[in-house]
C-alpha cells in the first residue's frame, strides 16, 4: 500500500505541473479608473508605443479595462456608458497591439461597483440592514455597491456578452465582488420564495452567496457557449471557485503587508490551478500614480512566487491619456529579465512538503488571519517545507498537521484526522482547537484532556520540561494571550507546567490598578502536553507569535516537531531567521529557493531598499528516494561540491544575495 500512496502523491505532483506549464508567466494587471472629470481620456494613447512598451518589458499576458470601478466603458458600447471625454476605441486598439506581438489580454470589469449606473439606478444598489443605499460614512470607492440579484446582473452580463462577441479577447477579470448582506425589496422576496429567514443575519448573508454563485455559473456558461478556451478570474470569490486559474493579490506595501504572501500563496498552490501572484509597482495602493517601489521590493515578490511553484504579475494603473510611464517599465523589464532567467527550473515546478497548517485563509475573520499568518512565520522561520490547507485538502500528503488556535471540529475534520493519526500522522494544535462546535470538549477520542472553559489569568507563564527546553531562558516565560484552562487525564506527558500570576492584570481594587505582575506559584494545570502524536498548547502560540513575536514560542514548537520529525526534508545552519527557504521538484531535480529580503519598518511603513548579503550557509537536503550527483547554482550553472551523509545531501554556499536558488540534479 505505501508505493500506491506515493505513486499517487507523484502523480498528482505531474498534473499540477502539467496544469502550470504553459500559463503565462509574466503579466501586468493594468488598472485605469478614471474620473469623469477627466477631459482628456486616452488623447495620446499610440498602439506602437502600448505594445513595444510590453514587449520590451517581457510581458506576456495583460488585463486592460473595458469598464472601469466608475462604470465607464473605454470602447463603443451599445449596453453601458462611454466615459464622456474618450474619442477613441480604446479597448480595441490595446487588444489589436497587444496581439500583435503575441501578448495576451484579459478584458477587465468590476462586477461589484459601478458608480456610473448606481447613481441613475439606485434600485440596482445594494440595501444595508439599516435602509442605507450609501454609506456615506465608508466613502472610498466602495460606498455603494451593486446588486446581483437586480437588473444590475443583466446589464453586467450584456456587457460581458459585448466585448465577447466584439474583441478577441483571452481573458476576463470581474473584480470586487461584494459579498455583503443586501436587505432590498428583490432580495427579501427571493428569500421568502427560497423560505429562507429574512430576519436571521447569517441566512441574509447565505442569499448573498447564492445569488453571487448564480451569476458566476451563468457567466461561465455565457463563455462556454462563447469562448471556451479563455481564463476567467472572479476577484474576491475563494480560490477554490475559480475556474481556469488563480491571481494572488498582495500589495504588501500598500496595506497586505509582508506576511499576507507567505500564508496565501502556500493555500494557491495546493489547489491543483496555475496562479499568479499579482504585485504592484506602487509604493502604496492601488492608484498610486507617482508611487514606484524599489527594484529589490518587486524581486522579493516575484522570486517568492516562483519559489513556491507560481508565475508573476504587476499591477499598475495607465496615465487618463492613455500612456505607459516609461520608468515603471524599465523597473518591470529590469525585474521580468531577472526573474526569466530562472524559467528553466520553475515553469512548471510544484513545491515539495511535509507540514500543513489547517486554516483556510480565505475567512473574513480577522483573528483567523492572525494565527494563520503566526503559524506561517514560525515554520518559515523554522525552515519547515509546509502548505496551507482546508478541510477539502488531502490530509495524508503530510507527516504534521497544524490546527492553530481555532480550528473548530467538523465532522468532515474529525474523519480525516482520525484517519490521518491511524497512519501515523502527527497533530500540533492549540488553544481552542480540536473543540467541537460548542466549545463543550474536545472530538478526538485520542485527545486525553479536559476543557475546563477559557483561561481564567489575562497573563500567565510557563516553564518548558528538559524535553522540549532547548534554547529557552530557565525561567518563567509569559503568555500574554489567554487561551484555554486544560486538565490532563492519566497517562499524559506534561512537558511545560503553567505558572499563575498573584492577579489579573489591569485589575482595578479602587486604591490601585494591578500593572505589575510577577507569576506566584505553579498552577497545577500544563501548558503544553503530548499524549501519542499529539501535542497541544493550552494558550494561543501561534496569534501570540504574531503579535508580541516572543522567540520562546518558536524555539518551544521546534522542540516539539523535532520529537515527530526528527529528519525534516531541509536543516540550515548559519541561516538567518527573516530568511525563507522553499523547495520544489521538476522532473527528476529538486530545487532549493533562498530568499534574504529583509522588509524593514522605517516609521510606519514597510521598505525592502537592499537585498542582505549572508555568507556560509550550510545546506543539507533529506535524500528520500533519488539519487543526487549533481549539484549547482541557478542561473549561473555553477557547480558545487557536496557530499551524502545520514540521509542528507549537504553543501556550503558561500554567498547569497537577496536570492539563490540550488538545483540537486538527478541524471
Amino acid at each position: 500500500m505505501f508505493w500506491k500512496h506515493k505513486y499517487r502523491k507523484r502523480k498528482a505532483r505531474r498534473m499540477i505541473g502539467m496544469l502550470t506549464k504553459g500559463f503565462p508567466k509574466r503579466a501586468i494587471h493594468l488598472d485605469f479608473h478614471t474620473m469623469p472629470g477627466i477631459y482628456d481620456v486616452g488623447s495620446r494613447f499610440d498602439s506602437e508605443e502600448f505594445g513595444r512598451t510590453l514587449e520590451d518589458a517581457g510581458v506576456e499576458y495583460i488585463t486592460v479595462f473595458a469598464r472601469c470601478n466608475l462604470g465607464f466603458a473605454y470602447y463603443p458600447t451599445k449596453v453601458g456608458t462611454v466615459h464622456p471625454s474618450l474619442k477613441i476605441d480604446l479597448l480595441g486598439e490595446m487588444v489589436k497591439a497587444c496581439h500583435k506581438r503575441n501578448i495576451k489580454v484579459a478584458a477587465y470589469f468590476n462586477a461589484g461597483m459601478d458608480h456610473e449606473h448606481a447613481l441613475r439606478h439606485r434600485d440596482w444598489c445594494k440595501v444595508n440592514k439599516g435602509g442605507q443605499v450609501y454609506n456615506f460614512s465608508k466613502m472610498g470607492h466602495g460606498f455603494r455597491n451593486l446588486c446581483l440579484n437586480t437588473p444590475y446582473k443583466s446589464h453586467l452580463l450584456g456587457m460581458v456578452a459585448e466585448v465577447l462577441e466584439s474583441y478577441s479577447v483571452d481573458g476576463l477579470f470581474l473584480d470586487c465582488f461584494d459579498l455583503s448582506p443586501c436587505y432590498g425589496v428583490e432580495c427579501l422576496d427571493n428569500m421568502k420564495k427560497l423560505q429562507m429567514d429574512v430576519l436571521d443575519e447569517q441566512q441574509v448573508k447565505k442569499h448573498t452567496q447564492f445569488i453571487t454563485d448564480e451569476f458566476l455559473e451563468e457567466l461561465k456558461k455565457m463563455v462556454n457557449e462563447k469562448k471556451p478556451e479563455i481564463k476567467i478570474y472572479f476577484n474576491g470569490i475563494p480560490y477554490r471557485k475559480q475556474p481556469t486559474h488563480i491571481e494572488v493579490e498582495v500589495l504588501p506595501t500598500g496595506g497586505w503587508g509582508y506576511d499576507y504572501l507567505p500564508m496565501f500563496v502556500r493555500y494557491a498552490r495546493i489547489l491543483g490551478k496555475p496562479f499568479f501572484v499579482m504585485t504592484g509597482r506602487f509604493h502604496e495602493g492601488w492608484g498610486d500614480f507617482g508611487g514606484i517601489r524599489t527594484m529589490n521590493s518587486l524581486l522579493f515578490d516575484c522570486y517568492n512566487s516562483i519559489a513556491n511553484g507560481g508565475t508573476c504579475s504587476i499591477g499598475d494603473h495607465m496615465h487618463p491619456r492613455g500612456t505607459l510611464e516609461p520608468e515603471v517599465y524599465k523597473l518591470i523589464g529590469k525585474v521580468y529579465g531577472q526573474v526569466a532567467k530562472m524559467d528553466p527550473w520553475t515553469d512548471g515546478a510544484v513545491a515539495l512538503t511535509e507540514v500543513a497548517i489547517l486554516n483556510n485563509p480565505y475567512s473574513p475573520d480577522l483573528a483567523n488571519y492572525l494565527r494563520g499568518a503566526g503559524a506561517t512565520r514560525m515554520l518559515f522561520e523554522l525552515n519547515y517545507q509546509f502548505d496551507v490547507i482546508d478541510e477539502e485538502h488531502d490530509f495524508s500528503k503530510y507527516k504534521v498537521i497544524i490546527l492553530p488556535d481555532e480550528v473548530i471540529i467538523s465532522k468532515k475534520i474529525q474523519d480525516k484526522l482520525e484517519v490521518f493519526l491511524k497512519n501515523k500522522g502527527a497533530i500540533v494544535s492549540s488553544a481552542f482547537s480540536g473543540l467541537d462546535s460548542n466549545r463543550e470538549k474536545f472530538v478526538l477520542a485520542e485527545y486525553k484532556i479536559s476543557y475546563e472553559g477559557p483561561e481564567v489569568y489575562n497573563v500567565s507563564f510557563f516553564k518548558p520540561e528538559d524535553e522540549v527546553k532547548d534554547d529557552i531562558p530557565d525561567m518563567p516565560i509569559t503568555i500574554y494571550e489567554p487561551g484555554i484552562a486544560m486538565v490532563a487525564q492519566e497517562g499524559v506527558q506534561i512537558l511545560a507546567k503553567l505558572y499563575k500570576p498573584y492577579f489579573n492584570k489591569y485589575e482595578w481594587d479602587w486604591y490601585h490598578e494591578n500593572l505589575y505582575i510577577p507569576p506566584e506559584k505553579d498552577s497545577e494545570r500544563p501548558a503544553l502536553v503530548r499524549f501519542g502524536n499529539i501535542f497541544h498548547f493550552s494558550f494561543p502560540i501561534f496569534t501570540s507569535y504574531y503579535k508580541h513575536a516572543v522567540t520562546a514560542y518558536k524555539y518551544l514548537l521546534r522542540n516539539c516537531l523535532e520529537q515527530v520529525l526528527p529528519e525534516p526534508m531541509v536543516k540550515m545552519e548559519n541561516f538567518p531567521s527573516f530568511g525563507q527557504i522553499t523547495v520544489t521538484k521538476k522532473g527528476k531535480s529538486r530545487i532549493v529557493h533562498l530568499l534574504t529580503f529583509l522588509p524593514e519598518l522605517r516609521g510606519k511603513a514597510q521598505m525592502i531598499e537592499e537585498p542582505i548579503l549572508v555568507r556560509d550557509i550550510n545546506i543539507s537536503l533529506r535524500v528520500d528516494d533519488y539519487i543526487v550527483n549533481n549539484v549547482y547554482l541557478a542561473p549561473s550553472r555553477v557547480q558545487l561540491p557536496f557530499r551524502i551523509e545520514e540521509g542528507y545531501v549537504k553543501i556550503n554556499i558561500s554567498e547569497i544575495k537577496g536570492y539563490q536558488a540550488i538545483v540537486f540534479e538527478e541524471r
